[in-house]
């Protein structure tokens, strides 16, 4: 058995996750604050700037069915090194290009760099917590999304304002590869990878997993979700400058009040999934009160809201849409076990990243079709309550299975 030096600092045990997750969402979520200054700059539709902005999680796609032997092949350390690194070399790569087509392929480069992270931090969670908590260590670490999109929020605009937005860009890559060297000295002692035999047939466990039910459901559910939650990260900031006329930096300040939020929201709602044991139960809660607000948010454009109302209505999507990736990652481990856990997380984050491209994408296309962005919101709303439905109706299946043997 190898000793791990990050049992020396215990702290280190939930920091590391969460760090890691930090610099990572930093670097995938660059696009999203800069995007009113890319649409101007390069006369961008709203689609094609969806289609830019989820061009990360092409590479995604295609990478992370093999995310999980990849991982165990390399070993944890490795998978986080070269994970940070690939994300933020290419990034950098795409802020010299002029060319969209050239920056939509360094930028899926980069996110075959990020299909490696979640696997792999979620494998560290694994082998570091007991299942009692590791809902709530999950969450911790889901913060990392929503914490580097706050940094990206607060920063790049402003480097965009001084420089443009090609420097901040550049300037948000290498923040990022430079981490991947502190996860190459801190996590050594995580190198070792698993015995050759530990899991020999990766095909044998792929197919293990969607003749689990409860994968499955739960995979069709972040499908949604997900593409709920970037849709309206994404977008926000368009939407908040071109349909309600404000400030880049009213927008901007917004998005950052909506990601803390949705940090805040990670941990919350990862204790009360720890505490309440189902976590499918707190997952329908957190989709339909994402709902509402989104139909909240589409109306805004009708009335006259002022700013404070929004703010409030930011904040409380952002701590309900942003608040299920813990839970949902932790409750794939729970089900499909710890022995896969790399390959569950990496097969069912297959569906996530194919919500994050495809969502954007059909949001962008609804705004140009419709000159607004109010229906998006609407169509967003309702597959949260079908997917919501969609993870209801397994609680309930499962519930009555139960009554059945115990009877």
């Amino acid at each position: 058995m190898v000793k791990r030096k990050v049992s020396a600092y215990p702290r280190l045990k939930l920091f590391n996750p969460l760090l890691a997750q930090t610099a990572a969402a930093f670097g995938v979520l660059t696009l999203p604050p800069l995007s009113t200054f890319i649409v101007k700059e390069l006369e961008l539709s709203a689609f094609m700037m969806g289609l830019m902005m989820s061009s990360f999680y092409l590479g995604c796609i295609v990478f992370s069915f093999f995310t999980g032997q990849i991982i165990n092949f390399l070993g944890i350390h490795k998978s986080i090194f070269i994970s940070l690194l690939v994300i933020g070399s290419f990034i950098m790569a795409g802020s010299f290009f002029d060319s969209v087509w050239a920056m939509l392929l360094l930028l899926a480069l980069s996110g075959m760099g990020y299909s490696l992270i979640n696997p792999a931090i979620n494998l560290l969670i694994t082998q570091d917590f007991s299942v009692e908590v590791r809902g709530f260590a999950m969450s911790v670490k889901q913060m990392g999304v929503t914490l580097g999109g706050v940094f990206t929020a607060l920063l790049l605009p402003k480097l965009a304002f001084i420089f443009d937005w090609r420097t901040s860009l550049f300037i948000g890559g290498a923040m990022v590869a430079c981490f991947s060297l502190y996860f190459y000295c801190m996590l050594k002692s995580y190198a070792s990878p698993p015995a050759p035999n530990s899991n020999p047939n990766h095909l044998k466990n792929i197919k293990i997993f969607f003749q689990n039910s409860k994968l499955v459901r739960l995979s069709i559910l972040s499908f949604f979700f997900v593409g709920a939650q970037f849709s309206y990260f994404m977008y926000l900031v368009l939407f908040l400058n071109l349909d309600l006329n404000y400030s880049i930096a009213a927008s901007s300040f917004l998005l950052a009040l909506s990601q803390a939020s949705g940090a805040i929201g990670r941990v919350i709602w990862g204790a009360a999934s720890d505490r309440s044991g189902d976590k499918r139960k707190v997952l329908s809660l957190i989709g339909i009160l994402s709902s509402i607000f989104l139909v909240l948010l589409s109306l805004s454009p009708f009335f006259s809201m002022p700013y404070l109302l929004m703010a409030a209505i930011t904040i409380i999507l952002g701590f309900t849409i942003s608040g299920w990736n813990g839970i949902f990652q932790a409750a794939i481990i729970e089900y499909g076990g710890e022995k896969t856990a790399a390959v569950s997380s990496g097969v069912s984050l297959t569906f996530t990243y194919l919500g994050i491209f495809l969502f954007p994408l059909f949001f962008g296309w609804t705004k140009d079709l419709f000159s607004s962005f109010s229906l998006s919101w609407v169509i967003l709303s309702i597959c949260l309550i079908l997917s919501t439905i969609l993870i209801y109706k397994d609680q309930r299946s499962t519930s009555v299975k139960t009554k059945k043997f115990a009877g």
